[in-house]
């Protein structure tokens, strides 16, 4: 689900590690010794050259997509089901941009030369209104400039996507944006404004409501068939009718190439090939490209791939100009740089974790985890050091809440930086037995003592209950299938029966959601397609607060949704950092290893350091590379 802006999924790119009680590996063969990252203060692997002064203009850039989360949606109005990076930040962006960009290469900051404004909204005296000015930086590929009436038909188009379906839009949560707003206006073709319905902290907005904002051209979409007549957008109905008409095209992947709508474009390139089998797919520059950088590698391939095996495989061979580096390869890093690749990574500011289902009745285990306890003694059986050490081969950061120890975040708490649950397989059980549970190691555990006193199991619990579930994970990296199955382990030593399945990414997002297929709550008790990205401002809100549109196992505690508000609402600077020290208490899932990012590229490709930096944030800007031969 998407978030350059509001979280993105981060799939099988970002997804858990793989908790193992291994030893760490050598060397990588490289400079850098792979037990431990060279840069302990921000976990980075690698460096990244300087540009060269050698451009040479042309020539066919090919990429790698991720395994398994292929693209699937064109139009920057995405649905929960098809929100991810893979989609957005990697796809949609290359042809629309957002209004204000992040990240600033790697830091989780605004990066204003690539914004359409050149700085942030100013606020009314009142705290309610805020004034958006256009930099007039950027064109459509047609010749008309991008103005204030396409920021407002991206709004109107948006409201008319949501009342259809709160699904239509992965970063809607009932209530806020665009609820919460009582007038837009655009008094002039460079300014917009819009006035909330209550004082707003001015980070908040702009961190998770405005950088939503993707210009769309109303010039050439603002219609309801193809040659059909140019509708106002402001009119309910017509919104309607032209969203219904740009959902239903963007549906049509078989038409992605061919369709006269997603030419229209305001970013460097625009889409030339989409294969509706494996999810490749071509871009050509926008020779009429207006913004920051200059696309001068004439053609990019994104390729598609089914095992992370056959994409290193490729990376090798020189198939490859640019491709990530999983956990599956990294005692192979010593290859590609004897091969003249250059590498480089980093932990992207985001989480990972694997999610309880707060609504499956099955067998009571909706009222299993609803017990702290319960959720306390599974996340005591995570040994993250171990996953570290082992399966990431110390590439990547701790991580024990939404935000981890890297990247750095000045809204990341001092409680964030310590482990609260350090593995313990005695301390598990301990919570367990001392709740009314008789634990029998390797058998089955089940309540022998129900009730809802301090020594008993807890409300809803039946006697002879027991705590077994079934778990999904994605199937790609087999990192995390080495995590997940260490964690069944580590449960069984406890009694607990996990039932271990994989799926892909994209069908975890679907199936294995509260949110997207209520139909399949009593399938699964935990699941595991990776994570999020987090906003510059990085609340949870949509998240983890009640009825929240990412909120994939429907968690909800009425305290912490008061502590979400409270950070959306107040400029106390401590409200974010109190929100996010309340979810690491509360555990809305088991949060992972923050692995890094690693991206390898040829030694013919060079561009700014910032732009390949980026890349570890899951951000794609080739307009900023080029060959040198």
């Amino acid at each position: 689900m998407s978030r350059r802006n509001l979280r993105v999924l981060q799939a099988a790119a970002l997804v858990a590690t793989g908790a193992l009680a291994l030893s760490a590996c050598g060397s990588s063969g490289g400079s850098n010794n792979n037990t431990k990252p060279n840069a302990a203060a921000d976990y980075s692997y690698g460096t990244i050259p300087a540009a060269s002064s050698n451009v040479v203009p042309g020539g066919t850039l090919h990429i790698a997509e991720d395994i398994g989360a292929q693209p699937n949606w064109i139009m920057p109005l995405t649905p929960a089901a098809n929100s991810s990076v893979y989609d957005q930040y990697q796809f949609q962006y290359l042809s629309w941009r957002s209004l204000f960009w992040s990240p600033k290469g790697s830091t989780p900051d605004w990066d204003y030369s690539r914004s359409m404004t050149d700085g942030k909204p100013t606020v009314s005296a009142d705290g309610k209104t805020f004034t958006i000015k256009l930099n007039g930086k950027y064109t459509w590929s047609d010749g008309q400039k991008v103005t204030s009436k396409d920021v407002l038909f991206w709004y109107y188009e948006y409201k008319a996507a949501v009342k259809e379906s709160p699904a239509n839009m992965g970063n809607y949560t009932v209530g806020q944006f665009p609820d919460n707003v009582t007038a837009v206006s655009a008094p002039d073709d460079q300014t917009v404004t819009f006035t909330f319905n209550q004082v707003l902290n001015p980070d908040w907005v702009l961190g998770t409501e405005f950088s939503q904002i993707v210009p769309m051209p109303a010039h050439a979409w603002a219609k309801s068939s193809d040659n059909g007549s140019m509708l106002d957008y402001t009119q309910p109905a017509n919104a309607k009718a032209i969203y219904d008409y740009l959902s239903a095209a963007s549906k049509k992947l078989d038409t992605y190439q061919t369709n006269p709508l997603w030419q229209v474009v305001d970013g460097p390139y625009k889409i030339s090939m989409y294969n509706t089998s494996t999810g490749a797919a071509n871009f050509v520059a926008n020779k009429n490209y207006t913004g920051e950088g200059k696309p001068n590698i004439a053609e990019i391939d994104e390729l598609a791939y089914t095992s992370p095996t056959a994409e290193f495989n490729d990376l090798q061979s020189g198939k490859l100009d640019f491709g990530y580096v999983k956990s599956d390869n990294y005692p192979q890093l010593g290859k590609l740089k004897t091969n003249g690749y250059n590498v480089y990574g980093l932990p992207s500011f985001g989480f990972n974790f694997s999610y309880f289902n707060f609504k499956n009745t099955t067998g009571g285990w909706d009222k299993a985890v609803a017990q702290l306890y319960i959720r306390q003694a599974f996340a005591h059986l995570q040994d993250e050091d171990a996953e570290i050490k082992g399966v990431f081969k110390g590439l990547a950061a701790p991580a024990y809440g939404p935000l981890g120890v890297a990247p750095k975040s000045p809204y990341t708490p001092e409680s964030a930086l310590t482990n609260p649950f350090p593995f313990s397989v005695d301390t598990a059980k301990q919570l367990l037995t001392s709740h009314g549970w008789t634990v029998v190691p390797n058998g089955t555990t089940t309540c022998t003592s129900p009730g809802t006193a301090a020594n008993q199991c807890g409300a809803g619990i039946t006697k002879g209950q027991n705590l077994d579930f079934t778990l999904f994970y994605t199937s790609t990296p087999k990192s995390v299938g080495q995590m997940m199955t260490a964690f069944a382990a580590n449960l069984k030593q406890i009694g607990v029966n996990v039932t271990l399945k994989t799926d892909t990414f994209n069908n975890i997002v679907t199936n294995e959601s509260v949110v997207s297929t209520p139909k399949n709550n009593n399938n699964w008790g935990m699941a595991d397609f990776g994570g999020f990205t987090e906003s510059i401002y990085p609340s949870t809100i949509n998240l983890f607060n009640t009825g929240g549109s990412y909120n994939q196992g429907g968690f909800s505690d009425p305290t912490l949704d008061k502590l979400i508000n409270n950070s959306m609402v107040s400029p106390d600077s401590n409200a974010l950092k109190n929100e996010i020290t309340a979810v690491d208490a509360d555990l809305p899932g088991l949060f992972q290893p923050n692995e890094d990012r690693v991206y390898a590229w040829s030694p013919k490709l060079s561009g700014s350091t910032d732009s390949f930096a980026a890349a570890t944030q899951f951000m794609l800007n080739p307009e900023d590379w080029y060959f040198t031969k």
